[in-house]
């Protein structure tokens, strides 16, 4: 073969968005962003301990 017909095969990782899982994964991980940004769990974020209501009515 020569050069010439070799040169229209582009590398995988630029025609990768052409094909229709990699847009299924990209909407299932925006997704998953936007449920645990609009979910407010953050996880690394700090919380006060949950206290029981029966110690907290003593505590007053």
């Amino acid at each position: 073969m020569n050069d010439s017909t070799q040169n229209h095969h582009r590398p995988y990782w630029k025609r990768i968005h052409h094909t229709w899982y990699f847009w299924v994964f990209m909407f299932l991980t925006f997704a998953s962003v936007m449920y645990y940004i609009i979910s407010v769990d953050f996880a690394f974020a700090p919380h006060k301990p949950m206290m029981p209501s029966s110690q907290n009515h003593r505590a007053q």
